[in-house]
């Protein structure tokens, strides 16, 4: 089973991505899938021809890529439509192959989840969602940056509502690590009676 993991920005995604997969899901990190394919032709060619200012010295420039593109709706979804077909196609060939040894499910851990269309692929979604000072705060700490830029940033992409109306399963991480695993277990308690309920329905 495909499983699709995104969230607000500064939510906690990635550490509750972390936390599956040391619990035994086989876990895709499709940000790292999407770092790998942007640097391949034709993908590098069309986005340098598209956003020649996001390149320093020949070299995709992810800083300038954040700054320049991130903050502007329209850039963004030039940029995606560039790289989410390479990056698609990459996933689902990583997907077959995880398939061969899953003990348990893939989780594809997107960030941008739905605008890619990777939600096709999944049996079951969890979104991360946090309130929205709490992912502001959390933006600043982790990525230095200033709080006009974070609240920038967090505007641009999906709104806690978004998330509670479209995904299956919901993790609100707005207090420590702690009610965070909490929250994740509980998750997982769901996601293992679907799993069973399939595979016992395939039968």
């Amino acid at each position: 089973m495909i499983i699709g993991l995104t969230g607000m920005s500064g939510a906690g995604k990635s550490t509750v991505s972390k936390i599956l997969g040391e619990n035994g899901y086989t876990v895709i990190d499709c940000d790292t899938v999407a770092r790998a394919v942007i640097t391949r032709s034709p993908c590098i060619d069309e986005v340098r021809e598209k956003f020649p200012e996001v390149f320093t010295e020949g070299e995709f420039d992810r800083n300038k890529a954040r700054k320049l593109l991130f903050a502007d709706w329209n850039k963004i979804q030039a940029y995606q439509r560039i790289v989410f077909p390479y990056v698609t196609y990459e996933l689902l060939r990583q997907i077959k192959l995880s398939t061969v040894n899953c003990q348990l499910s893939t989780v594809l851990d997107a960030p941008t989840l739905y605008q890619s269309k990777v939600d096709d692929f999944c049996v079951q979604i969890i979104a991360v969602i946090a309130s929205r000072e709490r992912c502001i705060e959390r933006i600043i700490d982790r990525d230095k940056i200033s709080r006009e830029d974070a609240v920038a940033r967090l505007e641009n992409q999906h709104s806690e509502n978004f998330f509670r109306e479209h995904a299956n399963l919901l993790i609100e991480n707005n207090g420590d690590i702690a009610d965070l695993e909490k929250g994740v277990l509980k998750c997982q308690s769901k996601l293992n009676k679907i799993i069973k309920l399939q595979q016992k329905q395939n039968r």
